[in-house]
């Protein structure tokens, strides 16, 4: 009666480890799913807000543009002053306002530069959109034991029957598990004579094999 109440135990034991790995798989390809949807989500919000966007950042290259030709036509004005001077003190005035119109010329170069980088940035930012979806479809398509994307769904809509796929095995392999434990435990308290109730499977088994073997 031991040694098959042992051995059945020990069955119970290799069930638990092959439980134990069937739900860490479910677990790492439901972190699969999550990044997917995780970069659908990005994506989405990204294309929502880039019509917004793109317009803020083009109105304040424009503005940038604008008080570039102005700093320019005013350091025009002060070489032009500067050329007319005709005194060592009108020269020195002359020259110290071309020098502050040469440094609002550099200040407002700056603005603009970085205004038109904003620019490209963003609109490099959405022509890679298309790109990072066909990728994201693509890992979807290749994450074990779930069905691919259908074509007209969205990644969204994939990963949300995904996880709650996902989410169902779980549950499952969690309910065997549990009753696995119970199990065992009921075996092992009988071999042993005492509870071995809240311990794990292998636990009880290690219980039952010290004190048997």
């Amino acid at each position: 009666m031991d040694d098959r109440a042992l051995r059945e135990l020990q069955q119970l034991a290799t069930r638990d480890t092959w439980l134990a790995a069937r739900a860490g798989r479910l677990r790492r390809l439901d972190d699969q799913v999550a990044a997917i949807r995780a970069g659908a989500e990005a994506a989405d919000a990204f294309l929502a807000a880039y019509p917004e966007e793109e317009g803020r950042r083009l109105s304040e290259r424009a503005a940038a543009e604008q008080d570039l030709a102005g700093r320019r036509r005013e350091l025009r004005e002060a070489e032009d002053a500067l050329a007319r001077a005709t005194d060592a003190e009108a020269r020195a005035h002359a020259e110290a306002a071309r020098d502050r119109a040469v440094d609002h010329v550099a200040v407002a170069q700056a603005r603009l530069d970085r205004a038109e980088a904003a620019v490209e940035e963003i609109r490099h930012d959405a022509a890679r959109i298309p790109v990072e979806l066909t990728e994201l479809r693509e890992r979807a398509g290749a994450v074990p034991e779930i069905g691919p994307p259908q074509e007209n769904a969205s990644l969204l809509e994939w990963a949300s029957h995904a996880h709650a796929e996902l989410f169902v095995a779980s549950r499952q392999i969690d309910a065997q598990r549990e009753r696995v434990i119970r199990e065992a435990n009921e075996l092992a308290s009988m071999l042993l004579g005492e509870p071995t109730y809240g311990a794990t499977v292998a636990q009880a088994l290690a219980r039952a094999e010290a004190q048997l073997l």
